[in-house]
């Protein structure tokens, strides 16, 4: 049974029992400030919500008590059991997490950049190839014989699986099913899964609408739907972001006298901060002097949301500080060249232990970090919208596995995921918005834990820290993290040695695959090859000196790997102050020495903003110092 104490921080705001008990399983005993803002309005007042919070303070709850309190309620006007002691209604879905081999990468927001699967999806190629027997006329006319109550919207896969397992522990005590709709899984099973009547439906927009626009018996319902809600909500309304998404919406609000018994709930972390416009749009504005892009105010953001949903009297709640992050996040940054990334990558990867998560702003650049700390074996795990939805999964799963996991990932993995214990966010590129700051930055801090967001910055990049600084009311320069420069001597050897290992890597892949095309092409054509005719680009004695260089290069990094990259006994200095580190262990907090260092050395307290300041060393003072003495000696 559940305490009458702990009953209470979540009965006063309106929430049942049933789900209470649940919720006190996962020790949950108190509701945190967006939930306890947003409970009492949505579930005693029936209210629509449009609100804003930090990352990692209980949105998802914040929407998803009230919609199962409304489902629990609807069924009991309809005389359905509702509660389960023992949670067992909760085994009956299992199919909803099965994901298929079958990948076609489509309908997600991350997933646009990539034209490729666009026209695959299009085309309808790679959908399912091994079923094509099946006959779907059972669908047809088909009228459904369960209602759909509530439609969750998501702008990725992870983010829509990860609201699905949150609201079934949830849900736990009640017979409420819950099915996710995402690409990466055959569109056969999903409709095996809409067909046994799922109460709630979480789904991606491109997905949901391809089965909509199949006419789906169970998505006919939509204009019935009694609660919407669109989570991560700012970037996914924005014009021509997400096409899918306005036609779903056009089909929810095509009934008016639905709408107006219909419940809706809007969550971002960055829903009332207005970002700059990116940059493809102010291209576009300037080419086009008639184009009506324009930067919208807080009000006017928010007006535009009300009026594309049909928002009715809506509670608006503001839970976010004025510069968007968390308040228990410490943020810092290091100013260096594009070359020297690598090297303070690989440096706080190696001297700060813990669950790091690398941030690219492209899926080469994740491609590139990968392999590159693949080879000096930091077992990288990447993750972007180009990936098999399976694989993506798996090194999710391996990721939150391992303590001191590396994921090196896209924007696909900025928004909702609610990874536990991850301790460093690196920005190893400067985000180009303010909100992809705000939501990467987001995944560490969470749940009232510490966490560090470090951001790498080269002056090429100045530019768009100046702009993110100036949209997240940032009056001072973020303070620079602490660096043992005389230890990057042994970093940079090491990892110069990868890049030499990776670059012969490279030259050895493309040479195999130009003879493999040209063996391919042959047999094609039914022709026999010489062995002169077979011969590309590199001769045998170079390919031979090439591997055997290769050979050479592994070896010498294995070396260097196997001896301590920090040697025990050695102190160094901050940057090139007096303020000394011990380094007699191996590792430490990359938070408490950011700590450190801004409570015991002022000048890497924050600055006035102004770009990238100048590194001054110890040695160049001495030499001015030195220097003024001469001049003084002459002058007298």
């Amino acid at each position: 049974m559940v305490s009458t104490e702990l009953n209470e921080g979540w009965s006063t705001l309106g929430v049942p029992s049933i789900i209470t008990k649940a919720l006190v399983e996962q020790n949950f005993y108190s509701p945190t400030a967006i939930q306890a803002l947003a409970l009492p309005p949505a579930i005693l007042g029936r209210r629509d919500i449009l609100g804003a919070a930090e990352t990692g303070s209980g949105k998802t709850l914040a929407f998803g008590i009230p919609v199962l309190n409304g489902i629990l309620e609807l069924q009991k006007k309809e005389g359905k059991t509702v509660q389960s002691t023992s949670g067992k209604f909760r085994e009956v879905n299992k199919d909803e997490e099965a994901v298929s081999d079958v990948s076609d990468n489509e309908g997600d927001e991350n997933d646009e950049p990539m034209p490729e699967e666009r026209s695959i999806d299009k085309n309808g190629i790679g959908l399912v190839k091994v079923v094509n027997n099946v006959k779907f006329d059972e669908f047809d006319n088909v009228k459904p014989t369960k209602p759909l109550y509530a439609l969750i919207l998501t702008p990725t896969r992870e983010l829509a699986i990860q609201i699905k397992d949150h609201l079934t522990k949830a849900a736990k005590y009640t017979d409420i099913k819950i099915a996710v709709v995402v690409g990466g899984m055959a569109a056969v099973k999903q409709e095996r899964i809409l067909s046994k009547g799922p109460e709630i439906v979480i789904a991606t927009p491109g997905r949901l609408w391809e089965l909509i626009d199949e006419g789906n018996p169970h998505l006919s319902q939509l204009p019935s739907v009694k609660y919407l809600v669109i989570d991560e909500t700012d970037r996914m309304l924005e014009k021509g972001h997400f096409l899918e998404l306005h036609n779903i919406i056009e089909r929810i609000n095509s009934v008016e006298s639905k709408v107006k018994r219909r419940q809706t709930f809007v969550f971002s972390a960055t829903l009332t901060l207005v970002h700059d416009i990116p940059d493809y749009l102010q291209r576009k504005k300037i080419r086009n002097s008639k184009s009506k892009i324009f930067k919208l105010t807080p009000g006017q953001k928010l007006q535009k949301v009300i009026d594309m949903l049909k928002v009715k009297n809506p509670k608006i709640i503001d839970v976010t500080k004025d510069t968007g992050t968390a308040r228990n996040l410490t943020e810092c940054r290091i100013a260096c060249t594009i070359d020297h990334k690598d090297y303070y990558l690989y440096y706080f990867l190696k001297r700060h232990s813990g669950r790091t998560l690398v941030f690219c702003n492209s899926i080469g650049c994740v491609k590139r970090l990968a392999t590159l700390f693949g080879i000096l074996e930091c077992k990288p795990l990447p993750l972007h919208a180009s990936m098999p939805q399976r694989q993506r999964l798996k090194n999710l799963e391996r990721f939150q596995a391992d303590e001191n996991g590396l994921l090196i990932a896209t924007d696909v993995a900025a928004r909702g995921l609610d990874i536990p214990c991850i301790e460093h966010v690196i920005h190893y590129q400067v985000p180009r918005t303010s909100e992809s700051y705000v939501h990467r930055s987001g995944r560490t801090a969470r749940a009232q834990k510490e966490g560090i967001t470090v951001l790498m910055m080269e002056p090429t990049e100045k530019p768009y820290y100046s702009r993110l600084c100036k949209t997240l009311n940032r009056t001072e320069d973020l303070p620079t993290f602490p660096v043992v420069d005389r230890l990057l001597v042994a970093v940079k050897e090491r990892v110069n040695v990868a890049r030499e290992i990776d670059k012969l890597e490279l030259t050895c892949r493309r040479d195999n695959s130009q003879k493999g095309w040209l063996q391919k092409a042959a047999k094609d054509m039914d022709l026999l090859l010489d062995d002169e005719e077979f011969e590309t680009t590199m001769e045998v004695k170079e390919m031979a000196d090439l591997k055997r260089k290769l050979k050479g290069k592994r070896a010498h990094l294995a070396s260097l790997l196997k001896k301590p990259l920090f040697p025990k006994n050695f102190s160094g200095k901050f940057l090139d102050t007096s303020l000394e580190l011990s380094l007699n262990q191996n590792s430490q907090k990359a938070i408490d020495v950011m700590k450190k260092a801004i409570d015991d050395y002022p000048k890497l307290k924050k600055k006035k903003l102004s770009g990238i300041p100048k590194t001054k060393n110890i040695a160049s003072k001495k030499q001015l110092g030195r220097e003024k003495k001469r001049r003084e000696k002459k002058l007298k």
